[in-house]
């Protein structure tokens, strides 16, 4: 965050009356590709960024840095929990999955800016984040347990580069008065590779009594008595481990920020 941090500031420093700043925001549906895919729902996110368009010959690169925020679980099951030898509660649980990613990035149009349609390709390089929280019901009955832990019960993340390209379109194509403008529809793919990472297996959620993938590892979350006090555990979740591979398809705007 500091490196990213530093380099935005660099660009406003070097090029304060350059007017040549935009900015992207748009929607993100990452579907998971490879092992990933086979345990996690697609991710939906919202993505934000700000890109420095270089002047003169090199008019046509342009870099920058880009934050995202999404989801991709947001469920609740019944689980049943086994209290002791004789003693079985059914409790509703909360599963909440999301994303966070930051880059820096770089963009090549292939076309000039007074096009009504400028392809582009881009690369991206930085950090993804997966985390997960759970709320878990108290018992009806009195003498059930209840949960000790409720929130990140799961938090991973690796570095991961991205590349594709897209299309900017000029939305005044679709009027009679065709003329540049500030505001570019933006629609892109990209791939996303990145290292292994341990996430929370949300595709295909069961009843804790039956988790028996052999490929997930328990996630087990402290539960305490309220009569006895004597503290143990019961699973709520598997955790799967796998190397970040996603497609991301996005729909958004760019915006020129003053650009000439």
């Amino acid at each position: 965050m500091k490196f990213i941090s530093t380099l935005l500031l660099s660009f406003l420093f070097f090029s304060a009356n350059a007017q040549q700043w935009k900015f992207t925001s748009g929607y993100s549906l990452g579907i998971p590709r490879a092992d990933m895919g086979k345990n996690i729902q697609p991710a939906h996110s919202l993505q934000t960024g700000v890109l420095y368009q270089f002047p003169g010959k090199l008019k046509s690169l342009s870099v920058g840095a880009e934050f995202g925020v999404g989801i991709y679980a947001h469920e609740r099951i019944d689980q049943t929990f086994q209290f002791d030898a004789t003693t079985t509660a059914v409790v509703p649980v909360d599963y909440s999955s999301n994303t966070f990613n930051a880059n820096i990035q770089a963009r090549f149009d292939l076309l000039n800016s007074k096009s009504f349609i400028i392809p582009y390709i881009n690369a991206k390089g930085g950090l993804y984040n997966f985390y997960s929280s759970i709320f878990i019901g108290d018992p009806e009955d009195t003498d059930g347990c209840q949960a000790l832990e409720q929130e990140n019960i799961m938090n991973d993340k690796t570095m991961y580069w991205s590349a594709g390209g897209g299309l900017q379109i000029n939305p005044s194509v679709f009027s009679k008065n065709k003329r540049a403008t500030k505001v570019m529809i933006d629609i892109s793919a990209n791939t996303i590779r990145g290292g292994t990472i341990d996430y929370i297996n949300t595709k295909d959620l069961m009843d804790a009594q039956t988790m028996n993938d052999p490929d997930g590892k328990p996630l087990d979350v402290k539960f305490i008595n309220v009569n006895t006090q004597a503290i143990h555990e019961h699973t709520v979740a598997q955790v799967f481990t796998s190397s970040l591979r996603m497609l991301e398809f996005r729909l958004g705007v760019t915006i020129g920020l003053g650009c000439k």
